[in-house]
C-alpha cells in the first residue's frame, strides 16, 4: 500500500469505479463526470492523491491546502473503490492529506452527507469534530455536516 499523487493516466479507470460509489449515484456524478472534474483538479494544482496497490489506483483524497476559512485546509473528497473498502485505504489517505495540509495550516475542515453515517464515524475515529451542517448545499434534502481538526 502507497500513496503518491494522482497522474492523468489514473482518472478514467478511477472515475469509473468511483461512478459505482452510492455516494457518487445519490449525488449523480457519472464517470465522464467525475473524469472531467479530476482532469480540472489536476491543472489548477488542487492536492490530489490516490493509494495504489499492485500498481491499480484503490481510493483517492482531493483537497486543498489552504484556504478555508482563512485558517486551514479542505478535504474535498475521500473515496475507497468498491472492493477495496475496509482495508486501511481511507486512513492511508487521510494521514496523506493531513500530512499535505499540516505543511501549511494548523486546522483541516471537511463536509459529510448527513446520510452517510460511516463516514461521519469514520471521521470521528480519527479526531475530527462536528461543529455545524450547511442544510441544502449541495442537493436540496441533504445537510452537509461540517467537521473539524486541529492539527499538530
Amino acid at each position: 500500500m502507497s500513496v503518491r499523487p494522482l497522474l492523468q493516466a489514473d482518472v478514467p479507470a478511477l472515475a469509473e469505479g468511483l461512478s459505482r460509489l452510492p455516494l457518487m449515484v445519490r449525488y449523480g456524478r457519472g464517470a465522464s463526470q467525475i473524469a472531467a472534474d479530476l482532469s480540472q483538479g489536476l491543472a489548477r494544482g488542487d492536492g490530489l492523491l490516490v493509494e495504489e496497490s499492485e500498481g491499480l489506483a484503490r481510493g483517492l483524497a482531493w483537497f486543498l491546502r489552504a484556504g478555508t476559512l482563512a485558517m486551514g485546509g479542505y478535504l474535498r473528497l475521500i473515496a475507497v473503490l468498491p472492493g477495496a473498502q475496509g482495508g486501511g485505504t481511507g486512513t492511508a489517505l487521510l494521514d496523506a492529506f493531513e500530512g499535505e495540509v499540516a505543511k501549511e495550516s494548523r486546522h483541516a475542515f471537511l463536509l459529510v452527507s448527513d446520510f452517510n453515517e460511516g463516514a461521519r464515524r469514520f471521521y470521528e475515529r480519527h479526531g475530527y469534530t462536528r461543529v455545524g451542517a450547511v442544510p441544502g448545499l449541495v442537493l436540496p434534502d441533504v445537510a452537509e455536516v461540517i467537521y473539524w481538526k486541529r492539527l499538530r
